[in-house]
């Protein structure tokens, strides 16, 4: 069966082929140490981490696949400190130059290619690592699916993407900064293509400094004996070796001189893919897409401190904090989508009874081109008032304003935090109609669900007061809902309610209004009329081709929590 290629470049997947042996390692017999390895083996669709056991309150990501040429691990530099030696700077860029060329080939990954196997960068990285980037161009056969028919949304992106490999567009700007002369005497096809592989890790662990940082970068490799000749002549061209290069199952891990061996025997005594915190998170996070990262705040802040010389106050607030954050970029036909899960956070223990509710979100108008919504605020203010209140009183103490509290209660005849609760409510949800900007004042209104809401109204009317603006909004107390705009016509549509969560621009962009503590939406298609005249020709069609953006929160128990960012298209 025949794979008939678009014009995106990416190869339309008609069935799984076979997957390709993997190509025998060579020995090297040079200087650099090589570790033996064990053969790639390919993996079946869908490769996952070793899992922990299942995790209540999960949550599963949908398909997913990002494919960003000409963004690379090169940035990573700034990360791993200045460092005094030049060759140890060197011998880290080659790491980044080879991780770029990964990440920059996810513009056209080879779609015909539906494995998504092999081994993992987590898997042959330290399991004491406390921070993870990871980038992969040969995700799973439903992600690349995914990504074709969102590009393909894209026309200038689709375009680009279909004009040659970018691989190989990056590796001629290398050569062409080579002020040496040096790299630029390796070829793409005959000395790059060969060896480099589709995935990048690189880990940060325990023991690292502002100047000698403790980092692993893993490069996967089609064959070992070659990846190990040119990275070290790449290496040599910065002047000296600083730089440690071993190979482990089907990847070079580069190391700053010294950390190799290190490095290696970590890795033996424990993979960060056998940690089961990180397994865990990876499991709750879901589909990792083609970019993902993991964070561990309890072991890294400490870490991070040292890293950089400024941060001084993370010493303390870093000893607080226990918990840990995974990230991934994916793709769904629709949109691509930025998803994370937030796990084991002791401190945010105190807010796992707050539960989302998106019912007035998704009941506004139709015609809704922008929304902010918030749910759950009066539980927030209530945990957190007694520590917030001995923050306020510290302030006013140490400037000499006496009980600032009790002044503001007294001049608005208000109680606190009681009435601040009732005022922000069960769910606020705040919306922008359709209309033409800039040639009448803006319409704006807001519904609130309160437990007291005629309460409510009539703290709106003090605040009114308070700022000189009585009358500005129309206000209609509508059993527990305040409703309330600039017009009495649109307060009329906010109570009579309409059907955007039926949109399906909503339905893409929203994950799941109905858990959402926190969600804002933005209609693109709706919004673009205001500014697209002045936008230049050849860039409308990129503007027109973006549908809706959406960003929704969710707390999913106590300390645990999730978020989604999603661009969709047209």
């Amino acid at each position: 069966m025949t794979d008939p290629t678009d014009s995106t470049g990416f190869t339309q997947p008609t069935e799984s082929p076979t997957p390709e042996p993997a190509p025998a390692q060579p020995t090297d017999s040079g200087s650099t140490q090589s570790i033996p390895n064990h053969q790639t083996q390919a993996m079946p669709s869908g490769y996952q981490y070793p899992q922990s056991p299942p995790v209540a309150g999960a949550v599963a990501g949908p398909p997913a696949v990002p494919a960003m040429a000409g963004v690379g691990l090169a940035d990573e530099a700034a990360v791993t400190g200045s460092g005094r030696k030049g060759g140890k700077r060197t011998g880290l860029l080659v790491g980044g130059i080879a991780a770029a060329l990964v990440l920059g080939g996810g513009a056209v990954f080879a779609a015909q290619k539906l494995s998504g196997g092999g081994a993992q960068p987590a898997e042959v990285l330290p399991g004491d690592a406390y921070l993870y980037f990871r980038l992969d161009v040969d995700p799973s056969a439903g992600q690349k699916i995914s990504a074709v028919r969102f590009l393909d949304k894209l026309p200038q992106v689709k375009d680009n993407l279909g004009s040659g490999d970018p691989r190989q567009k990056l590796w001629d700007l290398v050569v062409k900064d080579d002020t040496k002369n040096c790299i630029s005497k390796l070829t793409y096809d005959g000395d790059i293509a060969p060896w480099l592989g589709d995935r990048v890790g690189v880990a940060l662990r325990p023991g690292g400094t502002a100047d000698e940082p403790n980092v692993a970068l893993a490069v996967q490799v089609k064959d070992e004996g070659k990846a190990q000749d040119v990275l070290k002549r790449m290496f040599a061209c910065g002047g000296s070796d600083e730089t440690d290069l071993r190979m482990k199952n089907g990847y070079a891990i580069i190391t700053p001189k010294g950390q190799g061996d290190n490095t290696i025997n970590a890795v033996n005594a424990g993979t960060l893919a056998a940690n089961t915190n990180f397994s865990g998170d990876m499991a709750a996070l879901g589909e990792q897409g083609v970019m993902s990262m993991w964070f561990d705040a309890g072991a890294g802040l400490p870490e991070v401190q040292k890293l950089s010389k400024k941060a001084t106050s993370l010493t303390t607030a870093g000893a607080a904090v226990k918990g840990r954050m995974a990230a991934a970029v994916r793709f769904d036909p629709g949109y691509i989508e930025l998803a994370g899960v937030a796990r084991g956070f002791d401190q945010a223990a105190g807010i796992g009874a707050v539960k989302g509710d998106g019912t007035q979100l998704a009941n506004l108008p139709d015609d809704t081109v922008a929304a902010l919504h918030v749910a759950g605020a009066d539980q927030i203010v209530d945990q957190a008032w007694p520590d917030l209140k001995k923050q306020i009183d510290a302030a006013a103490a140490g400037s000499g304003q006496g009980d600032l509290i009790g002044q503001l209660e007294s001049q608005l005849d208000v109680k606190l935090p009681d009435d601040l609760k009732v005022l922000l409510g069960k769910s606020m949800t705040v919306s922008v109609p359709d209309q033409q900007f800039g040639e009448q004042d803006p319409v704006v209104g807001a519904k609130i669900v309160s437990s007291d809401a005629a309460r409510a109204d009539t703290l709106v009317g003090k605040v009114e007061d308070a700022s000189n603006a009585s009358g500005f909004l129309t206000r209609k107390v509508d059993g527990d809902r305040l409703v309330m705009a600039t017009t009495p016509d649109y307060a009329s549509k906010l109570q009579a309610g309409g059907k955007l969560g039926d949109t399906d621009a909503f339905k893409a962009a929203i994950s799941d209004p109905s858990k959402s503590v926190f969600a804002m939406y933005v209609d693109l298609d709706k919004v673009e009329k205001q500014y697209l005249s002045t936008v230049p020709a050849d860039a409308r069609p990129a503007v027109e081709s973006l549908r809706a953006v959406g960003l929704t929160t969710s707390v999913t128990g106590p300390g645990e929590g999730a978020f989604s960012f999603r661009v969709v298209g047209n």
